[in-house]
């Protein structure tokens, strides 16, 4: 079985996340179809747990669009939300289910360690410009844990809980040392990591 390298799976979900704000209609529904199949196939306590986490979120955007996008009122009403703001809340709504599958799946295939891996090796480029990739890819991939450490907890986080985790974590602990093996680039790696990134640059260039 071929392992993929880490980078080039961040790199697919960076692809799939941009390729969903570009896509329109029934293709977009299709395509967020794919991504949301997929993920409750392999991971489904996740998706439910982020989807229960997300739902307020996911309703006032659908709600925003409503009442905020001029067309042709539900009903003779000022109040009255407009068919092409619910139309367009309802494919925001496809779009970011979308997006959040596809993290759940990159979340579920990678570890921390390999999160940190992957994100190494995509800021490679940064460093002509001064950029200290280690602390950057370390920092990122201990947001991207935290995060979802947070979406995954069972009970619910009320304002004072998120502040006592915070609180928890600026407190001062022992320093400890941490290795971290970074994943080696095959031929095969590097010409599907070139490959994804001319994908996601032909993409961004769509949105322009």
């Amino acid at each position: 079985m071929i392992r993929i390298h880490s980078a080039n799976q961040i790199a697919v979900w960076l692809w799939v996340a941009c390729i969903l704000q570009v896509l329109q209609g029934a293709p977009l529904i299709v395509f967020s179809a794919i991504c949301i199949f997929l993920a409750f196939c392999c991971c489904s306590g996740r998706c439910w747990r982020t989807l229960k986490r997300m739902r307020f979120l996911l309703l006032v955007i659908t709600l925003v669009y409503g009442w905020s996008t001029p067309g042709q009122y539900l009903w003779p009403s000022r109040w009255s939300p407009t068919e092409e703001g619910l139309c367009w809340g309802l494919l925001q709504l496809v779009r970011l289910l979308g997006v959040l599958a596809a993290l759940q799946l990159l979340l579920w295939r990678l570890s921390s360690a390999r999160m940190f891996s992957g994100l190494y090796v995509l800021l490679t480029p940064f460093t002509f410009l001064g950029f200290d990739r280690e602390r950057w890819a370390l920092r990122l991939s201990l947001t991207m844990a935290f995060s979802g450490d947070l979406l995954l907890q069972q009970h619910a986080l009320n304002r004072e809980g998120f502040l006592m985790q915070l609180a928890g974590a600026e407190q001062p602990c022992e320093l400890q040392e941490v290795s971290i093996l970074v994943e080696s680039l095959s031929f095969f790696d590097l010409a599907l990591l070139w490959a994804l990134f001319a994908a996601v640059l032909f993409t961004l260039l769509m949105m322009v």
